[in-house]
């Protein structure tokens, strides 16, 4: 029998400088997964809008009469194209993030604006749900220090979320003046969360505890959200009953 001797004879610890090595190595490859990742991104984001830009032609009849059925179809395909775009943003936009590359140009951007954009393009999807869809917001503007292009892309991740926890049900959105602060919220009728996911919900890679292998997602969307936020000074956080009650995201900036 091996004495611990023996053993760590046997199995020596790793010096210094071979750790160092090691980690170099890693880096380079995760450096080498996220370009490769990136420009595959971007190779495929103008073929999707092409697809989808084809598929709403048809579903709009400028080709011919389409059936029922057909215009079913072709929703499933807008739907899709529209998802695998959202994923694509995500994927530029993390690999941004972790090499400290995210650039933000901002200007006086009217949050009310944004929301009503936002809610607009998931109208359809949420459509195909059958979910109530509802914006409750002022009819005056309300403005922030933002980059519109990336704060738009925080409010479509936190729509995405809930269109894909709420299998059936409602989905609230508000904008809110709250004294120096824009308040931003999604409300939903989904899945909920425990008490317990709460603290790693913003966490790269990590999803909803409920979503098993139903629910198609790639877990970077509230992480990409929350980088978003923090960059623009502001706080974001979420709250939920627990699960099966439904759950409600926020994120607040201060007002221009």
């Amino acid at each position: 029998m091996l004495n611990m001797a023996d053993a760590l004879h046997k199995h020596p610890e790793p010096s210094n400088e071979e750790l160092q090595k090691k980690i170099a190595e890693l880096e380079e490859l995760n450096r080498t997964k996220n370009s490769l990742l990136s420009f595959a991104a971007h190779q495929m984001k103008a073929p999707l809008g092409i697809v989808k830009g084809y598929a709403t032609l048809f579903r709009e009849g400028q080709y011919g009469e389409v059936s029922e059925k057909q215009t079913e179809v072709l929703r499933k395909i807008e739907f899709t194209a529209d998802e695998l775009v959202d994923l694509l943003a995500n994927v530029i936009d993390l690999k941004k993030i972790e090499e400290g590359k995210m650039e933000y140009e901002f200007s006086k951007t009217d949050l009310v604006g944004l929301a009503k954009d936002a809610v607009d393009g998931i109208k359809l999807l949420a459509e195909n749900k059958k979910l109530e869809l509802a914006l409750s917001a002022p009819t005056k503007n309300i403005f922030v220090q933002a980059d519109p292009r990336e704060l738009k892309h925080v409010i479509q991740n936190l729509l995405d979320n809930a269109i894909k926890y709420t299998p059936s049900g409602f989905i609230r959105v508000e904008v809110k003046d709250a004294g120096g602060e824009a308040v931003f919220s999604v409300t939903d009728s989904g899945m909920g969360m425990s008490a317990d996911a709460k603290p790693f919900l913003f966490n790269e890679f990590v999803r909803g505890n409920q979503a098993g292998g139903e629910i198609k997602g790639s877990g970077i969307g509230l992480h990409i959200a929350k980088s978003i936020v923090n960059a623009h000074g502001g706080k974001i956080w979420a709250e939920s009953d627990g699960e099966g009650k439904g759950s409600t995201f926020f994120f607040s900036l201060k007002k221009a």
